[in-house]
């Protein structure tokens, strides 16, 4: 699709927006959320940037944000990419991987079902020009929301909610009763498709051990299966068995790669391991420790998400793992005063074998997300577990820790943000990345006549871009015979949209009628990118018609430059 197929889709999708918000001047039609900041950035946060995608927790008037969509931020809250208009639907499980010796982008698109806590769609993998290079769905069917993990850059783990008939008279349920969801998960080749491996929940998980129970209104039909196991995320290790999380459960497995059977099982009502009293380590001033409860000193958590595996010993006899722990908000009477990111290390030579907490890192001010989360463990550069990113799913927020030095508990956060200062908005799972987008779109520029006279204004912004570090802005007269570019200056790129004031001087000298345009240099003065040329005119937002300002927009938005290489005039302004 040409850019200016996408820009002009783009625009008629969301012109109801354009009036409402007003972020950009050179993109009126993004409105992404605005990060509510609470302790910024300090100099211990990882380096990259911030993943989410932020959809409201509500359909009320208030709902935010705007704009649901997958965002990249920077930790002062600037935008760097919108993705409106690349995905179709509801978007998820938005990050970084790898594919193919590549760095990309994966995000999950679809339809969302909020009541039931699952959806259909597929998983797009686009390219560091936010070019698609990949879709992929299950085998015969469409994934659900909650995984999509490549493995060794070559396949993806992906997850199905399978509705299946089944007889639950053993588990309370009537005549009527007779629809359970099986988790299934499937490991496929991500080029061809090919289904390499396939689990059920089913196989290995007792409906019996669900913290969920059959109610009346479950199980009578497909559409109001019984969700006794919610599989919620799955991961691989290097032996080839799989990691899943079962929040209905309350409960982490590792089934074999080889036949899908069980190997073991943490938390629940059938734990492989003892859950060994938690010990704090660090005495810091964190006002959000609390273990008052005696619950929260121990290793016990439930209906968790985001179980993944960090390592094992030689020998086996220890393996370390993480989830998002939503135990605080997991029933009337909750075990934690918070949710938290947990680090676990497992000791399969103990009798009993035994489970032993590392880290937690809880959520500032007592949040506690009754669903959604995730905790991605960041590594220092010597392979160790650097520090976490947290996503406080349902609470729509974001943290950053760094790991004691002593291995204590309850170390403060380095950085904490709410996903929209409306409120009333979540995101599935959050990042941090570090990422090099080199945008396919045009710059997009607008140039607009000033409040008093002779002056004009130009707003510029690039959509996706990391790589420009100068905007350099030039403009030409129009109606001159044998018209020439002139520099008018330039200005470093430090946020989305860079401004640049026109000068009166140069005003006088091109007259009223000039177009503009902007040129993009990377950090080595090489051009990376070159804005279409626009005509100044009219600003819209200040009462001014409406139709020109926004063909404004567009044209500086998708115009291709017709100019060379040398674009600077004989005399610069």
């Amino acid at each position: 699709m040409s850019r200016f197929a996408t820009l002009f889709g783009l625009l008629a999708l969301t012109a109801h927006h354009a009036l409402a918000d007003w972020q950009y001047r050179s993109r009126p039609d993004l409105s992404p959320p605005r990060l509510n900041i609470t302790i910024p950035a300090t100099d211990d946060v990882a380096p990259g940037y911030i993943f989410v995608t932020p959809y409201p927790a509500s359909n009320g008037p208030h709902a935010a944000p705007e704009q649901p969509a997958a965002y990249i931020f920077r930790n002062d809250g600037d935008l760097v990419w919108s993705s409106l208009g690349y995905f179709a639907g509801w978007v998820g499980n938005f990050q970084v991987t790898k594919y193919r010796g590549q760095a990309v982008l994966q995000a999950f698109q679809g339809t969302l079902d909020p009541l039931h806590g699952h959806g259909y769609g597929t998983v797009a993998l686009l390219d560091e020009t936010y070019r698609p290079v990949a879709s992929l769905q299950s085998l015969h069917k469409l994934v659900s929301i909650h995984e999509f993990r490549i493995v060794n850059e070559k396949t993806a783990l992906v997850e199905i909610y399978q509705p299946t008939p089944y007889n639950l008279g053993p588990y309370g349920g009537a005549e009527d009763q007779q629809w359970i969801v099986d988790g299934v998960w499937q490991e496929l080749d991500i080029e061809t498709g090919e289904l390499l491996f396939e689990g059920h929940s089913l196989d290995f998980a007792d409906p019996a051990d669900s913290a969920t129970p059959l109610r009346g209104s479950t199980g009578t039909t497909s559409g109001e299966a019984w969700d006794y196991f919610h599989l919620n995320s799955i991961d691989k290790d290097d032996e080839g068995n799989y990691l899943l999380s079962g929040r209905h459960t309350s409960t982490i497995y590792k089934v074999s790669g080889r036949d899908g059977t069980l190997i073991w099982q943490l938390g629940g009502r059938n734990s492989s391991f003892t859950l060994l009293p938690r010990t704090n380590n660090n005495n810091n001033n964190n006002n959000n420790n609390n273990n008052d409860n005696p619950e929260e000193s121990s290793t016990a958590f439930a209906f968790q998400h985001d179980a993944r595996f960090l390592g094992r010993s030689a020998a086996g006899a220890l393996e370390t793992i993480s989830f998002f722990d939503n135990s605080a908000a997991s029933s009337s009477s909750p075990s934690a005063s918070s949710s938290s990111a947990r680090i676990v290390q497992l000791n399969h030579t103990a009798v009993p074998r035994t489970a032993r907490e590392l880290h937690r890192f809880r959520a500032p001010g007592g949040l506690a997300a009754a669903s959604q989360g995730n905790a991605q463990v960041l590594l220092a550069e010597n392979g160790d577990a650097g520090g976490v990113f947290v996503n406080w799913g349902s609470c729509g927020a974001v943290s950053e820790f760094r790991a004691g030095a002593d291995g204590g508990n309850d170390v403060a956060p380095v950085f904490h943000a709410f996903l929209d200062a409306a409120g009333a908005v979540q995101s599935y799972r959050g990042f941090r990345f570090a990422w090099a987008g080199r945008s396919r779109e045009a710059p997009a520029l607008v140039a607009l006549w000033g409040r008093e006279a002779g002056k004009a204004v130009a707003h510029v912004s690039w959509n996706g871009d990391t790589v420009a570090r100068e905007w350099v802005f030039y403009a030409e007269a129009v109606g001159e015979e044998g018209a020439v570019a002139r520099r008018l200056g330039a200005k470093p790129k430090l946020s989305f949209e860079t401004t640049f004031e026109v000068s009166e001087e140069a005003v006088k000298v091109l007259g009223s009628r000039f177009v503009v345009f902007a040129v993009a240099l990377d950090a080595a003065g090489e051009v990376v990118g070159r804005s279409g040329k626009v005509p100044v005119r009219d600003d819209v937002h200040g009462g001014a018609g409406q139709e020109n300002g926004f063909d404004a927009v567009i044209q500086g938005a998708v115009e291709q430059s017709v100019f060379g290489d040398s674009v600077a005039g004989d005399g610069d302004l």
